[in-house]
């Protein structure tokens, strides 16, 4: 029987859009009694993926193995659900790791990996069935950024596919996945600072990546500097509890966590958008397209007049948006039962009339003007004439909004609100 331990083992992941930044990171890492993990998903589309594992025991002493994997559906999901989670559950009664290091390919989001560790009940021969997360704990993110590529990346509209790092069914693009990987870091890397166009161009880069990551501890190097073990070592400490450390975003968590900094920069400027009246869902739809240019990313609560009981998230980066139903306002059933952070939220925004209905939007800037973002969604807001035609005229208005929608889109034709509703908060493809 496999030995059991009576705690978890450390999990880091090093995640990021180039393999050689990822692949020194997990150098770094690899120290006596960790066991490094790498899955290279170039040819997952075909059903097979190939695994390294890199064992390093408490002597010193290394091993290697490589092995092609063949599954039946070829997919990142099953790459996790079916070879990933349960290694992770045997790596870690084995005694001679005392930390796991897990390199994502380019393609993977690191939130979601998080997800499937802590709720994916896992299969292995010989234990009970259960979540890997009883078994390891995902304490660190990693991401490493190429500074000569990262903002560009970050700021367009080129799937995966396109881009030629996955199959073609992939919609998601460089610019969702590039952010999610920073957002969800606890430690940036920068690498190949003297490969940017310019100071100006590498100021305006940290510019961006101290706001989308204001807890994490970073560290900028240029192709001169070898990242080591102890350099690696001091930007791990550089961090801050405020972090996610594993902790995957919650559509009621506070959207300026960390502290960012709110002044402008380089052209580079948070700002926030807050309403306690609905939008017209039309002139929304509109509106949208003020976040599609010159917006690194943009995240929050909607409250649309047509969906008056929905939690819509709204998540943008680069030339992609999405808009998905999260849940429903406390106002609709005071009585449901809510998260904490939900019930916060809700006492803040509170009104006698509309409950906790509100908007609150964070949107990260690099070229596009505040000013002119705000003034579009102020103009999307419903009018005092429309609030007065009452709720029912305010939910019949027609809508390009159902549970789930993205941008660009094609036209503008009202969907059926009877869908089925995504309540998950994984990715938003």
């Amino acid at each position: 029987m496999p030995q059991e331990r009576s705690h978890r083992t450390p999990l880091t992941l090093v995640t990021g859009l180039d393999r050689t930044i990822s692949a020194r990171i997990a150098h770094t890492l690899a120290t006596p009694g960790t066991a490094v993990v790498s899955h290279d998903l170039r040819d997952v589309e075909r059903g097979r993926v190939t695994r390294t594992v890199h064992r390093i025991d408490t002597d010193g002493h290394d091993e290697f193995s490589l092995d092609d994997i063949d599954l039946e559906h070829g997919c990142v999901s099953c790459t996790l659900r079916l070879d990933l989670l349960p290694l992770l559950r045997t790596l870690h009664r084995e005694t001679q790791v005392s930390r796991i290091v897990v390199v994502l390919d380019p393609v993977v989001e690191p939130e979601n990996v998080a997800l499937e560790v802590n709720q994916t009940v896992v299969h292995v021969p010989g234990l009970p069935p259960a979540p890997a997360g009883d078994d390891v704990c995902l304490s660190h993110t990693v991401c490493g950024v190429d500074a000569a590529r990262w903002l560009a990346d970050a700021t367009g509209d080129l799937t995966l596919a396109e881009a030629g790092l996955s199959a073609a069914e992939d919609e998601r693009t460089l610019a969702q996945v590039a952010v999610g990987q920073v957002r969800f870091a606890d430690t940036v890397i920068v690498e190949r600072a003297d490969s940017a166009a310019g100071a100006w161009e590498l100021a305006r880069l940290h510019a961006v990546l101290v706001r989308l990551a204001p807890a994490a501890g970073m560290r900028t190097l240029n192709s001169r500097q070898p990242l080591d073990a102890a350099l690696m070592a001091r930007a791990l400490a550089s961090g801050t509890a405020e972090s996610p450390h594993g902790r995957p975003r919650r559509p009621f968590d506070p959207l300026l966590s960390g502290r960012p900094d709110l002044t402008a920069d380089c052209g580079v400027e948070l700002m926030t958008i807050e309403a306690t009246r609905p939008f017209h869902p039309e002139r929304l739809h509109v509106a949208l397209d003020a976040l599609l240019d010159g917006v690194v990313t943009a995240q929050g609560r909607l409250w649309i007049a047509a969906n008056p009981n929905d939690v819509l998230w709204l998540d943008s980066a680069g030339g992609a948006l999405g808009i998905r139903r999260v849940g429903t306002w406390l106002a609709t059933d005071p009585a449901a039962a809510a998260d904490p952070q939900q019930s916060a939220t809700a006492a803040f925004y509170w009104d006698d009339v509309h409950g906790d209905r509100h908007t609150s939007i964070v949107v990260l800037c690099h070229r596009a003007a505040p000013d002119e973002i705000r003034a579009a969604f102020d103009a999307a807001l419903v009018t005092d004439d429309e609030l007065a035609a009452g709720p029912r005229a305010l939910a019949n208005l027609p809508s390009p909004f159902g549970t789930d929608h993205r941008d660009p889109c094609d036209d503008l034709e009202t969907t059926d609100r009877s869908a089925t509703v995504d309540q998950t908060e994984g990715e938003n493809r």
